[in-house]
């Protein structure tokens, strides 16, 4: 099936451009390192052209709930990654924005049982900070781990709620398909980016350090098209 076969030419063009700009930084990333600004610019300029391609998909939604939260996942994104990627400060606040990005989508994959995983993610957050105070009377420990290891839990119990979701046949095809890679490829992003700060922060294994890199966004951008792409009704 072409799935652009069936999209308004908006959605087609606004899909191109995000094409165009993604094999645009990544080559500037692979041979012109050093124009990392103007990479960090089209990366972001990209993500809110998933977010923006999003809205186009909510008059030609499968369901408007589940757009909504499509809508507000990636809006989110879109403020997490302003603090992680063009003000390039402000870590914690970035994390704890994506850690609701995810939440939501885990609310969207499981709505029916939408106030459950809301309290399983604060007591998740509530277990999470007593270990965290305990560790913390031992020796210092940065609060941006414990935002870390949130997110990470966040993250993983997504990927397998959207394998459910697809099973379940929550969403219909090719949805469900783009919903299980869109997290899968999201999961793929956030390894590389542990990789890349581990890396940096001990200064071991340059070559592995450079292609962590690259393929955080390698992976990243994929996720965040597809995503943005999964609450619309194909015919």
């Amino acid at each position: 099936m072409r799935i652009t076969a069936y999209m308004p030419k908006a959605m087609i063009a606004l899909l191109i451009l995000i094409i165009v700009l993604y094999n645009t930084f990544l080559y500037i990333d692979l041979f012109y390192s050093q124009f990392y600004r103007l990479s960090a610019y089209l990366k972001y300029i990209s993500i809110l052209l998933c977010f923006s391609l999003s809205i186009f998909t909510r008059s030609n939604s499968f369901d408007l709930k589940n757009i909504r939260l499509l809508n507000i996942g990636l809006f989110l994104t879109c403020l997490a990654d302003l603090f992680l990627l063009i003000i390039d400060n402000y870590y914690e606040v970035g994390i704890a924005i994506f850690s609701i990005v995810q939440i939501t989508y885990s609310i969207r994959y499981d709505v029916e049982n939408g106030k459950k995983t809301v309290r399983n993610c604060i007591i998740c957050f509530l277990i999470l900070l007593l270990i965290f105070i305990v560790a913390n009377l031992i020796t210092e420990v940065p609060f941006i781990i414990l935002l870390a290891l949130f997110y990470g839990i966040c993250l993983i119990t997504n990927v397998i709620k959207a394998k459910k979701a697809y099973i379940n046949g929550v969403f219909p095809k090719p949805n469900g398909v783009m919903v299980v890679l869109g997290m899968v490829l999201f999961l793929l992003c956030d390894i590389n980016v542990a990789l890349y700060n581990v890396l940096g922060t001990f200064y071991i294994n340059e070559p592995l350090y450079r292609i962590s890199s690259v393929s955080m966004w390698l992976y990243y951008l994929p996720s965040q098209l597809l995503l943005s792409l999964s609450g619309y009704k194909f015919k």
